[in-house]
């Protein structure tokens, strides 16, 4: 019966995937009730994983099924049938496999059935395959999934990881330092700075020091240092213009998050061919008025602290973004 389910779900030679509501709502019966035969599943589903094949569902498909390939369903039946055989097949696949994103979506299978006692293999998992990309042995991969596995589980132990692997991966180290937990990478972005001594090297680790410089003091006491003392090249300044109005930048198509929200204002892409980078920076959609005042009197203290002036052009330049952003900001409070 498990196996009709299966062939039921994916057909590796068919031409397309669900796309009428009938379809649709006909494979996400059968899911169900292959995640209802528990334990009783997990050989046919690990029949499925081990012919190394997937089928990916598109962009429409996966807003429909819920899910972007056969091989991605099937990590979250596992989660949700759970016990040992479930597990055991999550891990053997997680150490099996080079996919980033299949690591971080097995890492998120496996933290939802058994909370923190996986943690470890997830992350050596990340680290080799980080290293076997880092040695040009995949060159062309997205790593960014194992950016975000280190970052979401690695916990502070993940710095000296994030702070190594920034050497291949400018752009996708500086943004996992930068949010990680309580702060703690922010240090390292600060060394990393400061060791730039305003070449072009540490823009990606600047850009996120100054947009961390709204909520941790320390970030913007290095950033009033860096201006104060004139440390910014003139070339550097403009990139910062979008981050100080308020914009953050986010990894793409992410793996462990919602990915990029729909309906962003004012979003804006980039790939950085060095390492195959891809990210986003755009406002928060709840940016309030009073997040909006604390960051133009950060703008105001750096235009009273420079007389750079690129410098005075950028920050007045999102200073006039914001003052364009508050009322906005107030109106749709209001509603």
């Amino acid at each position: 019966m498990t196996r009709q389910l299966m062939n039921s779900l994916f057909h590796l030679d068919q031409p397309g995937v669900p796309q009428t509501r009938e379809q649709v709502a006909e494979w996400k019966t059968n899911l169900q009730q292959l995640v209802l035969q528990g334990a009783g599943a997990v050989p046919a589903i690990q029949e499925f994983l081990e012919k190394n094949v997937d089928l990916g569902f598109g962009r429409e498909g996966s807003q429909a099924l819920g899910y972007s390939s056969a091989r991605a369903a099937m990590f979250d039946a596992l989660a949700q049938i759970g016990g040992q055989e479930a597990v055991g097949l999550l891990g053997q696949t997680l150490q099996a496999t080079a996919d980033p994103r299949e690591i971080a979506l097995l890492a998120r299978s496996l933290e939802q059935v058994e909370p923190q006692l996986h943690q470890q293999e997830i992350l050596d998992a990340a680290r080799q395959v980080l290293a076997m990309a880092s040695n040009g042995k995949s060159e062309e991969t997205e790593v960014g999934p194992l950016f975000e596995v280190l970052q979401k589980y690695g916990g502070p132990g993940a710095v000296a990881d994030l702070e190594q692997a920034s050497a291949h991966w400018n752009y996708y180290g500086a943004i996992a330092l930068g949010q990680l937990p309580d702060g703690a990478g922010i240090p390292a972005l600060i060394q990393m700075v400061q060791d730039a001594a305003g070449k072009s090297k540490g823009l990606a680790a600047l850009e996120m020091l100054t947009q961390a410089s709204s909520s941790n003091p320390d970030a913007r006491a290095a950033l009033i240092d860096q201006v104060k003392g004139n440390k910014i090249a003139p070339s550097m300044w403009p990139y910062l213009a979008s981050v100080l109005a308020g914009d953050q930048l986010q990894l793409r198509d992410s793996s462990l998050d919602a990915g990029t929200p729909p309906g962003l204002k004012e979003l804006k892409t980039f790939h950085i061919s060095s390492g195959n980078q891809n990210f986003y920076s755009a406002p928060p959609l709840a940016l309030t008025p009073d997040q909006i005042n604390l960051q133009m009197a950060l703008i105001d203290e750096l235009i009273a602290t420079t007389s750079n002036p690129i410098g005075v052009q950028t920050l007045q330049s999102a200073r006039n973004t914001l003052s364009r952003r508050l009322p906005q900001t107030a109106t749709g409070a209001g509603n």
